[in-house]
């Protein structure tokens, strides 16, 4: 054989070689535990993923993607301590790169948060966002830990420099934070402290509404219903919308004070403000008929009725008004008429944001955790 057919042959045998190398190596890659176990999981199979992944990280003791994977997988099986306590080792390492500490830290936030233990949680999204003093989404996630656990001094003061950072007002949240923090000091009997906090939500938003509510509360807890009433009158007169929520309030205040009389005019203050609410309305009628001054409860009624059709309580109020003026039969016929033809209509308050709806008005929504997003509808 020639020299030159010597080079060829030898040409080929290399060539020859280094494709079964890249075969081999290629087919035993696609073998590795690991790598079975991520495509068992995309077939949903994760009873066989955590079998394959037990073995590698048996085989390979250094796969932190392993590590983190079969913690996941146990989170979602629902022993969410086991998945922490997996993770949580990971953390005694000391050849972890910043990357992988901080991808552990956010496995272990989720484990706690799913175990309940929100103390944890906070303590390990605290260090996280220490770590990434500029990571945005590592404070969104301490300020999701904040809320869930009701820290809510804590949550109030990260939002404030997530808003800085951010160059951005949402006064009306961090007006929300300071009314949960007043609940919470003054259901520990610290009602000064706690009022001092629905202050503060006032200034920050004049139309926090539960701030109002629960301040006036606060003073009546205390025997002190002359300030608790001068806290709801400039409720009704900042916010005429939502004044009937605190209707009860006032006439309890006022007998209490013996000014029950007083309402009257409070109501219609409030109507010239909105004079399209049949509830005032309907308040002012009691009045009237507490009073004995049916006729002019009647004209009013009356007029409701015609202008809101489908309101219960004001067909209710012209039967019960029908009734006091000796009119049994067309009380009877009045209340048949509206049974025959009106199913139940009750007011009700829907988010907008989920359309999660409730019988009271709801400051934060329990379905997608907004705040301030619930509307009054029918």
């Amino acid at each position: 054989m020639t020299t030159y057919g010597l080079l060829i042959l030898l040409c080929v045998g290399i060539a020859g070689f280094f494709y079964w190398v890249r075969k081999r190596k290629k087919k035993t890659t696609s073998k590795t535990p690991y790598l079975d176990a991520l495509h068992l999981l995309l077939e949903g199979k994760t009873d066989d993923a955590m079998e394959q992944l037990k073995r590698t990280v048996n085989e390979d003791s250094d796969n932190i993607m392993a590590y983190l994977t079969l913690g996941d997988i146990l989170r979602d099986k629902g022993f969410p301590i086991r998945a922490a306590k997996v993770h949580r080792n990971l953390l005694l390492r000391n050849t972890l790169t910043d990357l992988q500490i901080d991808s552990i830290l956010h496995h272990l936030i989720v484990d706690y948060r799913a175990a309940g233990m929100l103390d944890k949680a906070a303590e390990m999204a605290e260090r996280l966002t220490q770590r990434n003093k500029k990571n945005m989404d590592a404070k969104r996630l301490l300020l999701t830990t904040y809320e869930e656990k009701g820290d809510w001094d804590k949550a109030y003061f990260l939002r404030q420099s997530l808003n800085k950072w951010l160059k951005k007002r949402d006064h009306r949240i961090l007006a929300m934070y300071r009314v949960q923090s007043g609940i919470d000091l003054t259901q520990k009997g610290a009602e000064r402290e706690g009022r001092i906090r629905f202050r503060e939500a006032i200034k920050l938003d004049k139309r926090c509404i539960p701030a109002y509510l629960y301040w006036g509360d606060s003073y009546r807890r205390e025997n002190r219903n002359e300030d608790a009433y001068g806290v709801w009158l400039n409720f009704t007169k900042e916010n005429p919308e939502w004044a009937h929520l605190a209707f009860n309030r006032l006439n309890e205040a006022l007998y209490d004070l013996g000014r029950y009389s007083e309402m009257e005019s409070i109501y219609q203050a409030v109507i010239s403000k909105k004079p399209k609410d049949p509830t005032v309305y309907l308040n002012l009628i009691e009045i009237y008929k507490k009073q004995g001054n049916l006729d002019e409860a009647m004209d009013l009624c009356s007029h409701i009725c015609e202008t809101h059709s489908d309101s219960a309580r004001c067909r209710l109020m012209h039967v019960q008004l029908l009734r006091l003026k000796d009119s049994e039969s067309k009380a009877l016929e009045e209340a048949l008429h509206y049974l025959q033809t009106e199913t139940e209509k009750r007011s009700a308050y829907a988010c907008k944001s989920c359309g999660n709806e409730s019988r009271e008005p709801l400051w934060r929504c329990p379905g997608c955790k907004q705040w301030n997003t619930y509307l009054e509808t029918k």
